[in-house]
């Protein structure tokens, strides 16, 4: 029998896009270092599986040259990710299949029909709900899949039945994508199912014209209703932890009146589930984000890094990591000012700069501090380069790039011991004031600076005490 089922990635991220041709696949290649390089990674395209309406999967094979389009004239290319089957099992002949693709030759085996298989998806905007609390202010939706189903299925978000004051009026929906099972077949045998985000479109209540004139959406979608509770909610407070950092919806500003417009999009999450007849079943998770403006620039803090954090933070702290693999431990650090450089190259550190020295005034005032002392932690305005418009940029653009030759940051750590606390934040900084400190000026999402995660921030800190070991003092 097949003994477990699990679902290959457990997690995957798609991306909201109008356009009706998936973004194609790829992966970072090696970084653009050259003297005169970018210094950004490389986006190499790779082969990529297309779906058609009937369920027939062909593979594409990039072209010589070709480069990855992430817009067309229809808009942002979205992400649309594939889960696929995986099991344990034991076949007839007694021999071991450990982390393998389920396939319909698989299942026959085992007297199961393809048909016998059993989709769910099951994804919710609760953004609003989130806020109010209201039950009428989810929006829901979710569909079931016997596995001979190969055509494609919408996922329309409604508000849940019997609820008091819908958000969604009962005959309407909400788009939040649609779902679909490849076709299995000789070249392509393994079970899937296919995930499409929403377009990134924004809907509205049928009385929003007589509300604002700051958001002009199109009448076929102005149907929600204007009684639902996120249509009058208001935050009870500019700390409320419901929306932190706060101006996350329209209508929360003091322009806006301080009440939600009752805005909703099409972005979601929740769950791919799937089950075998008697057997064993498998879940993953899929969340819908928005478009990735900056493809060709990583985050200096990933998802793997958040999720290293909890998992693997203490590893860090053994002396052993560092030193029984000083090689592998250099290069981590290599990549992570690598991603530096990448972020660095996609912010504009003048205007944040100018955003931080304005909250930090504000902080001072409310604290009853020295407006000088708030206004000194940031950067004072550099003079003006010829030809360059952000001057405070360019020079954190230029000094950033030798931050990636590693004998340089070995040397630069070797020769000024306080270095990594004078110019990286920790996490256990204080988080109420913007200095210079990296990533500078930059706002996490809890609305305080940001940071790196502490697993990265001990690494750094292992990673230079390893290399002032055979440093003699004063030299």
């Amino acid at each position: 029998m097949i003994e477990r089922i699990w679902l290959h990635p457990p997690l995957a991220f798609a991306r909201l896009g109008p356009s009706p041709t998936p973004c194609a696949n790829y992966h970072y290649g090696p970084s653009d270092l050259s003297p005169r390089g970018t210094g950004k990674t490389v986006v190499q395209p790779t082969p990529s599986l297309e779906l058609d309406e009937d369920g027939t999967l062909t593979e594409r094979l990039p072209e010589a040259g070709e480069r990855v389009r992430f817009k067309d004239a229809d808009g942002f290319r979205p992400i649309c990710p594939y889960f696929e089957l995986y099991g344990t099992w034991t076949s007839a002949d007694g021999r071991r299949h450990t982390g393998e693709p389920i396939t319909v030759d698989v299942l026959t085996a085992f007297g199961i029909d393809l048909a016998d298989v059993r989709w769910s998806v099951h994804v919710a905007n609760l953004k609003a709900h989130q806020c109010t609390g209201s039950r009428g202010d989810r929006i829901e939706a979710a569909v079931e899949l016997p596995g001979d189903e190969h055509r494609r299925r919408p996922l329309e978000g409604r508000s849940p039945d019997g609820a008091t004051r819908p958000l969604v009026p009962p005959g309407r929906h909400v788009p939040l994508g649609s779902v679909q099972l490849p076709r299995p077949d000789t070249r392509f045998p393994e079970l899937r199912l296919r995930f499409t985000p929403g377009t990134g479109a924004v809907y509205g209540p049928t009385n929003l014209p007589d509300r604002t004139e700051r958001y002009v959406l199109p009448e076929d979608r102005l149907f929600l209703s204007p009684d639902a509770a996120w249509c009058a909610f208001t935050l009870s407070g500019a700390t409320d932890a419901r929306t932190a950092p706060s101006g996350l919806f329209a209508g929360s500003t003091p322009r806006d009146g301080g009440v939600s417009l009752g805005l909703v999009d099409d972005v979601c999450d929740g769950l791919i589930g799937v089950e075998l007849p008697g057997g064993p079943t498998a879940r993953a998770r899929i969340v819908v984000t928005p478009p990735d403006f900056a493809p060709d620039r990583r985050p200096f803090t990933s998802l793997a890094d958040g999720l290293a954090d909890r998992v693997k933070r203490e590893e860090v702290r053994e002396s052993a990591y560092v030193t029984d693999q000083p090689e592998l431990t250099a290069l981590e650090v290599r990549d992570l000012f690598e991603r530096v450089l990448e972020a660095m190259d996609a912010v504009n550190v003048d205007a944040q700069n100018d955003r931080a020295t304005l909250e930090n005034l504000s902080t001072a005032e409310a604290l009853g501090l020295p407006a000088d002392q708030a206004r000194a932690r940031t950067f004072t305005p550099p003079a003006p380069l010829d030809g360059v418009i952000l001057a405070l940029t360019e020079r954190g653009r230029r000094r950033h790039r030798r931050f990636v030759a590693l004998e340089f940051l070995e040397d630069l750590f070797r020769e000024q011991p306080d270095l990594l606390e004078r110019v990286i934040r920790g996490p256990r900084d204080e988080q109420e004031w913007y200095d210079r400190r990296m990533p500078v000026a930059v706002r996490g999402s809890d609305a305080y600076p940001m940071h790196l995660t502490r697993r990265q921030y001990d690494l750094l800190t292992a990673w230079v005490r390893s290399l002032r070991a055979s440093v003699e003092e004063g030299t």
